[in-house]
């Protein structure tokens, strides 16, 4: 069974999915969406998971400050959750701990020599597979 990733911005969203061993994640695609529109990224995530048929879990990505106060990021996440859990109901869905993903990604596309165009359409896609990879490795759910 796969999993996919999520990593949510304000304006868009990178997606991740694993292989079917939950292993090794990869890059889907990024989403830009305009005006809060959440829907836009279900349906999104809608007609992904019909392509991976095998799909039996979400990971989203969940910031917090390091006092562990909530950012508006954190609330957008919660809301996005909401939307999952209503539009996902036979998926696992978890958080999972995405402090740094998009720092960490800009800085390793930076050191391959990439260039700010590339970073920047690429950055939430990378981000998405930062978070599903880290799931994966902290959970052990290879089978």
């Amino acid at each position: 069974m796969r999993a996919i990733g999520l990593d949510l911005g304000t304006k868009s969203l990178g997606v991740a999915i694993s292989d079917s061993n939950k292993i090794i994640a990869s890059g889907i695609k990024n989403f830009r969406y305009t005006n809060n529109s959440l829907d836009f990224c279900i349906k999104k995530i809608q007609e992904i998971v019909k392509q991976y048929k095998d799909v039996d879990t979400i990971v989203l990505g969940y910031a917090k400050y390091k006092s562990g106060d909530k950012s508006t990021q954190t609330y957008l996440a919660e809301q996005f959750m909401d939307l999952l859990k209503q539009n996902f109901k036979h998926l696992n869905l978890v958080f999972h701990d995405e402090s740094y993903s998009t720092t960490s990604v800009i800085s390793q596309m930076k050191e391959v020599g990439l260039k700010y165009s590339q970073i920047k359409k690429n950055k939430d896609k990378m981000a998405a597979v930062y978070i599903l990879q880290d799931w994966i490795n902290s959970n052990h759910v290879s089978k």
